[in-house]
């Protein structure tokens, strides 16, 4: 059966130049929110109080890509501080019906999330995911491990294969919440989870380099509301459930990432995501 959204995603690339004094850098960044979100007559409340999240981020695939190939994606961050591991496997393809159907169930519990991502200049793609958190490193040697996590991986043969660093790239990756747009505020209505876009900034560097970051993505995104409970139609089958947001929150964010666009501090020509930085970079 074919999911509903969670939630919508936008992500911009910027110029890792900008970043090469963080702080100046995120302080910069607010202030072309504010004024950007501002001239939509909405609210943003900017994170005074910046904390930075350490983590380390790497893809496993084939060797000749083969997860790729079938639009899947396998990433590992580990946080520093808690020295847990997520492990998600993500499958991303622009028709949202053959996305939204991809089987990612299995015996071990993890989150399953279906979202819409958004890239420059605005093009939709659509991803199911699925999480697993865990103490340890995650022992994945090989595809036939993988599909012993997810079992559905085999229908796109997806069951043999060594599992390896793509391109042997390890990224020390900085996470930053920047702070929450609102477009209630200005209009007298109180502000409610519902309409809260969240705001975050995540830059990649080399292991033991920490100057000018490899890469720099924003990104913020909105979850649907009022998602539909299933029930039964006159033929006593299910209807499916269908996601819903709000039309003026849908507006408003999109006229916010095509005026963000067109700010000096966006970088349009490079990869369009840290995933496909990652399967491009040359040491």
């Amino acid at each position: 059966m074919s999911h509903p959204l969670d939630s919508r995603e936008f992500k911009l690339i910027l110029l890792p130049k900008k970043f090469k004094n963080l702080n100046k850098g995120i302080k910069k960044l607010q202030k072309i929110i504010l004024t950007n979100v501002d001239a939509l007559n909405g609210t943003f409340e900017p994170y005074r109080n910046i904390k930075l999240k350490y983590r380390r981020t790497y893809y496993l695939d084939t060797v000749n890509y083969k997860l790729r190939s079938k639009n899947f994606f396998l990433r590992v961050r580990k946080d520093k501080k808690s020295g847990k591991y997520s492990t998600t496997l993500k499958c991303r393809h622009p028709d949202r019906y053959i996305s939204s159907v991809y089987d990612l169930s299995g015996p071990t519990n993890h989150n399953i999330k279906f979202e819409e991502d958004i890239i420059a200049p605005h093009i939709s793609k659509f991803s199911m995911s699925a999480t697993i958190n865990s103490d340890q490193e995650p022992s994945l040697n090989n595809l036939e491990d993988l599909s012993k996590i997810f079992p559905g991986l085999i229908k796109y043969d997806l069951n043999e294969g060594k599992l390896e660093k793509v391109n042997n790239f390890e990224a020390k990756e900085i996470s930053v919440e920047l702070g929450k747009i609102s477009y209630d505020y200005k209009n007298g209505k109180k502000n409610d989870n519902e309409n809260e876009i969240k705001t975050a900034l995540n830059l990649w560097y080399l292991p033991k380099k920490e100057n000018i970051p490899l890469i720099v993505e924003f990104t913020y995104d909105y979850s649907a509301i009022n998602k539909r409970k299933e029930g039964k139609n006159i033929n006593n089958k299910l209807k499916p459930r269908i996601e819903e947001f709000r039309i003026s929150l849908v507006r408003n964010t999109y006229e916010f990432y095509n005026s963000l666009q067109k700010t000096k501090v966006v970088d349009l020509k490079s990869s369009k995501t840290k995933t496909e930085f990652a399967y491009q970079y040359k040491s």
